[in-house]
């Protein structure tokens, strides 16, 4: 194995200390970091290596707590201060690289420091062309900042060394979405327009922006998660088979889903999409306003909710409503993919409750992972009533071995240099493309978000939404 360099840019972060060292430190006990890769911690202001290794212990030690595993790891960290705006920093991390490494930069910091830090690393040598760059979401706030980031990150690597990482495609059940579909003649038939009544995909969350308030107030549920996460999750489940499984027939299958997307013009946005704020619930003890928390404007229009009816303008699936959701501040966190197939031509069982539905595929990505078929069969005792029979898949009980976490299997991927699970450019810009106009729709005709109560299930404009074509959301008991 090649020996790698893996510097990490905002290595004290909250990013870094809740997902990235925990992440490195489990697959360092697994034996999947090997010897050749080594660890270069950025932090911008000086801090002591005793205070740097505190502060990211203990997320490291809820995947094991051993002494002896945590030492053996922490020797593979060097601990650099690092402000690009130095010279003489950026020269040291320069002379710290390996020469026959391969080098990985790891951006877990604001997009708005990205051109000054590719530039930094390009000017002093620090980029070749066998180096690789992750970056986080959100990149940009609307297409023309997208183009800016990409554009400061193409002046120093190509398209290929450029890993945009979206951690939900990193996600076991998302991985078995395509196994599902590609893996099993038995569905194959039935995905699409003609046998399914509509999707929905909801990605709720119980907490509120907690300490990201400054962040989250500039960007908002739609950037935050509809732009990238709830798309990708709408074109793994729609994206026609691959040719190959590799990195660019997978993503190419991905951008025409979103070529595909039905614009929702500014027009559309009443009709089309549902905004909404969390409000505090007199019910719950020490419930807070959005715009009661911390590093939020208290006249903030932001959005922590977002629904939306999409439409895929294809042979597929042309006339198949699919339906996005998330906020904060739900009733609970839960993160679902709902398939809802049509209703048998004619209805035989004449005595089965009213209220029996057609079959239905439900995969829960989050808290537990898990597929369910709903199907219909017949009613204990006499006479021909049905009743709704889940055929269950609990993935975390069809194997023995440990399941990865989605940041695992992408670190692993970027060490490997496959680019399947990350997001190409032209993804990026086809999504914001979609997303701009719902936007500037908002601000014309939308400008205040709908009010929802903390700990329910959003605005009741998201109920509406769904009931004008004969539909309920899918929540969890």
């Amino acid at each position: 194995m090649q020996a790698i360099d893996l510097v990490v840019f905002g290595a004290s972060g909250d990013l870094s200390q809740r997902k990235l060292f925990p992440a490195l430190f489990q697959l360092f006990i697994d034996h999947h970091l090997a010897d050749p890769v080594h660890i270069i911690a950025i932090t911008r202001s000086k801090m002591p290596r005793k205070a740097f290794l505190k502060i990211i212990t203990p997320n490291c030690q809820l995947r094991q707590d051993c002494q002896t595993h945590l030492a053996e790891f922490f020797s593979k960290i060097t601990l650099l201060q690092v402000d690009v705006e130095q010279e003489d920093q950026l020269l040291q991390l320069r002379q710290t690289l390996r020469p026959d490494a391969c080098w990985i930069y790891y951006f877990a910091v604001p997009p708005s420091v990205y051109a000054p830090l590719v530039k930094g690393l390009a000017q002093h040598g620090c980029v070749n062309a066998a180096s690789r760059v992750v970056v986080e979401k959100p990149i940009g706030q609307d297409a023309h900042s997208a183009e800016v980031i990409q554009k400061s990150l193409s002046s120093a690597f190509d398209e290929a060394q450029i890993f945009r990482i979206d951690h939900y495609l990193g996600k076991e059940t998302v991985q078995n979405i395509m196994a599902l579909r590609f893996g099993n003649a038995i569905l194959e038939p039935l995905w699409r327009a003609e046998r399914i009544d509509y999707m929905q995909i909801t990605v709720a969350e119980a907490l509120g922006v907690e300490n990201r308030g400054d962040y989250y107030d500039r960007s908002g549920a739609l950037r935050d998660m509809v732009q990238n996460h709830l798309l990708q999750l709408l074109c793994i489940c729609t994206m026609e088979p691959p040719a190959q499984l590799t990195a660019y027939a997978v993503r190419d299958e991905k951008l025409k889903v979103l070529s595909a997307l039905r614009p929702i013009t500014p027009m559309d946005v009443v009709h089309k999409t549902v905004r909404g704020q969390y409000r505090a619930n007199p019910q719950q003890k020490n419930s807070l306003a959005y715009v009661t928390e911390a590093g939020v404007s208290l006249h903030s229009t932001t959005e922590t909710f977002v629904a939306l009816k999409v439409e895929i303008e294809n042979w597929r699936w042309a006339g198949m409503p699919i339906y996005l959701r998330t906020g904060k501040k739900m009733q609970r966190q839960h993160s679902e993919i709902v398939i809802q197939f049509k209703e048998v031509p004619h209805k035989l069982f004449r005595h089965s409750p009213s209220n029996l539905l057609s079959n239905r595929l439900v995969i829960t990505l989050q808290p537990e992972e898990k597929i369910r078929l709903f199907l219909n069969t017949k009613a204990p005792g006499r006479g021909m009533s049905l009743d709704p029979v889940a055929l269950n898949l609990d993935l975390k009980d069809t194997t023995k071995q440990r399941r990865w976490d989605a940041y695992e299997r992408l670190i692993v991927d970027i060490l490997q240099g496959d680019l399947t699970l990350f997001m190409r450019e032209k993804e990026v810009a086809e999504a914001w493309k979609w997303v701009d106009p719902i936007i500037q729709g908002w601000q014309q005709w939308m400008p205040t978000p709908e009010p929802y109560l903390a700990g329910s299930w959003g605005p009741v404009a998201a109920d509406q939404l769904l009931a004008r074509d004969g539909h309920i959301w899918h929540n969890p008991e």
